[in-house]
This record gives structure tokens, sequence and C-alpha cells, in this order.
């Protein structure tokens, strides 16, 4: 075992006062892991992404308290409506509001609701994000403190988005460490509800290894929002787990700007008619940062929708990947399944690796997918140039124009704004750019 998967499988320990089936699920999880051990590049979902930078670490468990947790979360917008910040893996009340929740909606940390509603966690919590085969998944189920529960009852509507904020810091040297959040989120039949998820953090290295299962009801519309701006020493690995039932919409929006080594995975099961998934992504990197998203949509029954959009745009030694998987299986006919992944490179330096599949086993469908990958157009450029725009500035122009389109994807005008600002932030001339929009 590396020293990465050692200290994994030694932070586990049993919690007094648990529920037995709780405490055996960690015990299951905890054997899968250790028998998986972390992937490498012999797995096919992880042939270009390399933990090589990870594996040599020790991750004690994180501290409870971070020293820069309040500079963190100034970089975190006030909340428009309810919004839970858990530090480290650990929720800190003084630091998190309820309000505006309508009559019968729960917005609770998990660990509340374990204790609280046993009842509505239990069916769910491990069902969509099993441990079986992903390594990941498994340390998160055996190690998880706390996270967030949301439950919306049927026909219940949000007027504002729920924030959960996930800060991670340490003492300067300090060493490595690692946290786990998890989230459950039930959307009952025909409920509505904007789910942003923010990722900061400072100092490192460390390891936030987050999971988050989304069931919709009948007839439920679900955003689910990721930012993701950890430190420029850490290694990110979230993934997003849902199950869509008849006529339910999802729109899953990732922004992956942060990191050492990000990756970002959303993994859906349609399996009502007429539910529908919109995937999209844009991910940012320089240095020598690597980005990877993965995704896998599962069409179980017939007329239902996927929309895959992912853009990245790479500088420096950067390298991005994306492998997108849409599976088509019998009997779902009447799928409309389109995937795409563009790429922007910025440097001559920065790699790319794209692998948008169909997998398709039905034979009435409209189904399609591809990959580009491009250089900024030099015609393009020189026409901004001649008309006495700088070149850092004419530059920007250009990638926001590649870039905007994700931003404005999301439906929720206040996200959409804060991914603009985020975006536009990670530009030369991003505050022009602001200025004049």
């Amino acid at each position: 075992m590396t020293p990465a998967e050692r200290s994994l499988a030694a932070a586990f320990a049993p919690r007094p006062g648990e529920a037995a089936w709780l405490a055996d699920a960690r015990r299951a999880a905890l054997a899968r892991f250790e028998a998986l051990g972390l992937p490498t590049a012999r797995h096919e979902d992880w042939r270009f992404t390399s933990l090589s930078g990870l594996a040599p670490l020790e991750l004690r468990p994180a501290a409870p308290e971070a020293p820069d947790a309040a500079a963190l979360l100034a970089r975190a917008p006030a909340p428009d409506g309810a919004r839970l910040v858990f530090v480290n893996g650990r929720y800190r009340p003084e630091l998190s509001t309820r309000r505006g929740l309508p009559k019968a909606a729960v917005v609770s940390t998990l660990a509340e609701a374990l204790r609280e509603r046993p009842d509505a966690v239990r069916p769910h919590l491990g069902r969509l994000a099993r441990p079986d085969d992903h390594a990941f998944v498994a340390a998160n189920a055996a190690l998880f403190e706390d996270g967030a529960f949301v439950q919306l009852p049927p026909g219940g509507a949000l007027d504002a988005p729920i924030a959960l904020v996930f800060l991670s810091g340490g003492p300067a040297g300090a060493g490595a460490w690692g946290t786990h959040p998890r989230s459950l989120v039930l959307a009952g039949a025909g409920a509505r509800a904007t789910i942003e998820e923010i990722y900061l953090g400072g100092g490192g290295p460390y390891l936030t290894n987050a999971v988050t299962e989304l069931v919709l009801g009948e007839g439920a519309a679900v955003e689910h929002v990721r930012l993701q701006l950890e430190s420029a020493a850490a290694f990110h690995v979230s993934s997003v787990h849902a199950e869509e039932a008849a006529g339910a919409r999802l729109a899953a929006h990732a922004f992956t700007l942060g990191g050492r080594l990000a990756r970002a995975e959303v993994r859906a099961r349609l399996a009502g008619e007429g539910s529908q998934i919109a995937a999209n992504g844009l991910y940012m990197a320089s240095g020598d940062q690597i980005v990877d998203n993965f995704s896998w949509v599962e069409h179980e029954v017939p007329s239902c929708t996927t929309t895959e959009t992912f853009k990245g745009i790479l500088d420096g030694r950067a390298r991005g990947v994306f492998a997108g998987r849409i599976r088509v299986l019998p009997g779902a006919q009447k799928t409309q399944a389109h995937q795409m992944n563009s790429n922007l490179l910025l440097s001559d330096d920065a790699i790319v690796d794209t692998k948008p599949q169909l997998e398709i086993f039905a034979d009435d469908v409209k189904c399609g997918h591809g990959g580009t990958v491009g250089q900024l157009d030099d015609a393009a450029l020189f026409y901004l140039r001649s008309r006495g725009i700088a070149e850092a500035e004419a530059k920007s122009l250009l990638v926001w124009a590649f870039a905007s389109e994700m931003v404005g994807l999301v439906g929720t005008p206040s996200l959409r704004a804060r991914a603009k600002n985020l975006v536009a932030a990670r530009l030369p001339a991003g505050a022009r750019l602001l200025e004049a929009a």
C-alpha cells in the first residue's frame, strides 16, 4: 500500500453511539477501499490522470479548526438563503444560517439527520454512490464525519439557492490532511430547488474527497452548481450521483478553477420516462495543474434526454482530461443524447485528452458526440489588435467568448453572476471585461 492508502485506512475508527447499520456500512466500505487501493493508470476511467503526487502523502485527519477559515469564508459571497458552512469537514453553526426555508423543508447537517430522522436517510445513503468499484467513494463512506442533508417535500419550492460551503485549511508546516464531506439531497415529486456547493481551501497539501447523492422524485427539478476553488496544493475529488424519476429534470454544472489535481465526476441514472439531465462543465487550469472531468449517464427507460457540454481552457503546462460515457440500455427507445467537449489551449505545452463515448443498445435513438481541441484564432486576435485593443485584453476577450457559453447555461441569476465573476477573475483583463459587461 502507498502512504496515502495506509494513512486513509488508519484514519478509520468506530464511532460510539452510531447506528449498527451505519457502522456495518462503514466497515464494509473500509474493507472495499483496502481491496481496491487508489486508482492507477491501469484503471480505464483513470488512464489519463496520475495520482503519483497524492500517493506518497500521509493524510492525517483534518484538525477541527482552520486558522484561515474567516479569510476563506470571506471569498464566499453572502448567502441569498440558507447556508451551511463546514470547516475541515465539521459543521460551524455560527457561520451558517437556515433562513428562508418553506414549511416541511429540511436543511440540516447529515449528522443531525442521522440522529433525528434516520428513517429518511437510511434508504438512500450509499444507494447511488456505492463503494463497490470506486476507491474514493469507499473512502468517503468509511470516513465521512458530516455533510449536508436536504429534504424537500412534494411540491415544495425554494425561492433562494441553498449554499453548502466546505472550507479546508491548516497551519503552515502541519503536514497533509484529508476531509470527506458527504451530502444527501432528496427532492420530492414536483419539488424545485437550487443547490450550490462551494469548495475553498488554503495552505496544504490536503485532500478533499466529496460525495453528493441527489434523488429526484417524479417531476422534480433541481439545479446543482459546484464551484471548486481549492488551494494550489490541494487534491480534490468530488462525485455527484443522481437518480431521476419520471419527468424529473437535473441541471448539473461544475466549475473547476482550483487545485493541484482536481477531478469532478457526475454519474446519473435516468430511471423514469421523460427524465432529463443537462451536465455542464467549465475547467480552467494553468501552471502544472491537472483537471479531470468524468461523466457517466445511463438511460434505463424510453424517452429520456441527456445534454452534455464541457469546455476546457488550459495554459502553461496544464493537463486537461474529459471522459464521458452515455449508455442507452435495451428498451430505452426514443432516447436523445448529445455530448460535446471543446478545449482551448493557450500554450504549446498544455495537453488535453478527450474521450466522449456512446454505448447504444437500442435502435430508435438520436445520439451524437464530439470533441475539439484548438488555439486562439490568429485572425480574430489580429482584428482586435488592429482596433487598438492591447494584446492581453484581446486574448481575454476571445477566451471569455469561448467560456461565456458555460456561464450562460446556469439558470439561477445570482449563481450565474457568481460564476461570471470567478471566471473573469482568471483572465488577465477580467476586471475590464466585468466593467464593460
